[in-house]
């Protein structure tokens, strides 16, 4: 369903009723129209796109080879008990990387068809765009324009069941609760269902307190506020078929801690709204395309029975608390020699990645973009151009896949294998560097992060810690720096998403080059 841009109260008046303490009302601007589904994600449609369904089954990745300290990483409720299953039924036991997982999926799949509307892709609704289209132009506690009236909020209430499924309709109070096959109940003015109830809806925001005053686009804040919250928490929205009428409000909010938590009464719904991606203008003929990643966790390094697997590739739990922008495509001549005045590559052609580079400069390359951007006025406040951190790098890489490689296969053989040839360019399909983006992208539209060249990250390279980091950068000093993703020069093996490799940062060679990274400034 499209929603048109528009002004709107966020949030409930003092005198609302039903009002938390967390719902300040603040007037919120939306400057750019997007597309709601007109349903909750459904349990045929999840099957459709991520190959099962979790409300019934668990997440088909082979764990054999994962420590045991990471499998809470992989929940797997008893499923003892089902509540309500069926294709029309909306998907629950959902976390918030399998949801941005399928939107990552439907987006590459929009995008490989050619439907995909330019400047668009698949994700989660930000708090605001959800509460916006769940008014519906209503400013009252339910979308249908009416009221809970006080005696009703924890007894059945008409109002409420006219629009939602909740615990007095839903058999939770009999102790046989569960979710109902979607568009039962009555739409919102703009075509919507089940905004109330069913199952509640995750979000793309971080918790926090609202603003007081009037805001523009708002997307939550950058990063959690831990100096107020005890856990790092995400917003959902919307009540479920477990809640009482008094929490079926448009304006009621919820929050659960960890990516990879999930509950047999949430689900979600996704939007299909303007990406945060960018065209940087280098001169008058070259520009870069630089891609936004949401913050999230992530499983970093390989399983222990991943075939071509290192010993270096321990295992971990990685949360990258905050979003930022990677290049679409490793750095080319052109680019290069835009923002540098000079080519230093061995095999030369406009669009084939730069090479012959060191880290040092790589990393100059990214001081004078930060300072050029600045300059024009583009640089996102509070942002610089840097090489990507080796977390930022893999995550990117994987696109939200577990596998050795970023189309979801894992490697037949450890030298040559049919898998590698999808997404790269190696020792067995040639003998320079190629053309940037001419192999198939990761689910989040990017190219060449298996093979064409190695690329230089931030990071000094070291072993893996064992247990949960955040925002890991990797030691203050050392010898050598890391570098991804293996080249034309390399077998398959070393081209996996977490094959780690690393050369002392003066050293140049032709099968070395690098990708930008656009992050909070520190």
């Amino acid at each position: 369903v499209w929603i048109e841009p528009g002004t709107f109260m966020m949030g409930a008046p003092e005198d609302e009723p039903t009002r938390e303490d967390d719902e300040t009302l603040h007037e919120v601007t939306l400057t750019q129209g997007y597309w709601m589904g007109k349903y909750e994600v459904t349990q045929g449609q999840y099957q459709a796109i991520m190959g099962y369904n979790p409300s019934n089954q668990p997440e088909p990745y082979d764990v054999s080879g994962v420590p045991p300290e990471l499998m809470d990483l992989f929940p797997k409720p008893s499923y003892s008990k089902t509540y309500g299953i069926g294709d029309d039924y909306p998907v629950y036991y959902v976390s918030r990387r399998n949801a941005l997982d399928f939107c990552a999926k439907l987006t590459s799949l929009y995008r490989r068809e050619g439907r995909l509307p330019l400047g668009y892709s698949f994700t989660l609704p930000t708090e605001a765009q959800w509460e916006y289209a769940c008014r519906a132009g209503t400013t009252t506690p339910l979308n249908s324009g009416k009221d809970i009236p006080k005696k009703e909020w924890y007894k059945p209430c008409p109002n409420v069941d006219e629009v939602a499924w909740y615990s007095w309709n839903s058999g939770d109070r009999d102790d046989n609760g569960q979710a109902y096959p979607v568009g039962q109940k009555k739409p919102n003015a703009w075509g919507l269902y089940d905004m109330h109830g069913n199952v509640s809806e995750l979000c793309l925001d971080w918790y926090d307190d609202y603003p007081t005053g009037p805001v523009t686009d708002p997307t939550g804040p950058i990063y959690p506020n831990m100096k107020k919250w005890l856990f790092a928490m995400r917003v959902f929205r919307g009540a479920s078929w477990e809640e009482s009428a008094y929490a079926c409000t448009s304006s009621q909010r919820g929050s659960y801690y960890g990516v990879d938590f999930i509950a047999n009464n949430i689900g979600f719904r996704v939007v299909l709204a303007p990406n945060r991606d960018m065209k940087i203008p280098l001169s008058e003929d070259v520009s870069m395309n630089m891609i936004w990643i949401e913050s999230s966790s992530f499983v970093m390094g390989s399983p222990t029975n991943e075939l071509g697997r290192w010993d270096d590739e321990t295992q971990h739990y990685v949360s990258l608390s905050k979003g930022y922008w990677i290049g679409q495509h490793e750095v080319t001549q052109s680019q290069y020699q835009a923002v540098m005045g000079t080519n230093p590559s061995h095999f030369k052609g406009a669009d084939l990645p730069v090479e012959q580079v060191s880290w040092f400069d790589a990393k100059e390359f990214c001081e004078k973009l930060t300072e050029r951007e600045k300059a024009a006025g583009r640089l996102p406040a509070g942002y610089e151009y840097t090489l990507p951190t080796e977390a930022q790098w893999e995550f990117a890489c994987r696109g939200w896949t577990l596998t050795a490689l970023n189309n979801e296969k894992n490697l037949s053989d450890a030298e040559e294998c049919p898998e590698a040839d999808e997404v790269s360019w190696y020792a067995y399909n040639s003998d320079m560097t190629q053309p940037v983006g001419k192999k198939q992208a990761n689910n989040f539209g990017l190219y060449d992060m298996h093979g064409n060249v190695c690329e230089w990250c931030l990071d000094w390279f070291d072993n893996y810690p064992t247990k949960k980091v955040t925002d890991p950068a990797g030691p203050d000093t050392g010898t050598e720096r890391v570098h991804r993703g293996g080249s034309w020069y390399y077998d398959a093996n070393a081209c996996r998403s977490a094959f780690r490799h690393c050369m002392e940062p003066g050293d140049k060679d032709c099968t070395i080059g690098f990708r930008v990274a656009l992050v909070p400034a520190k």
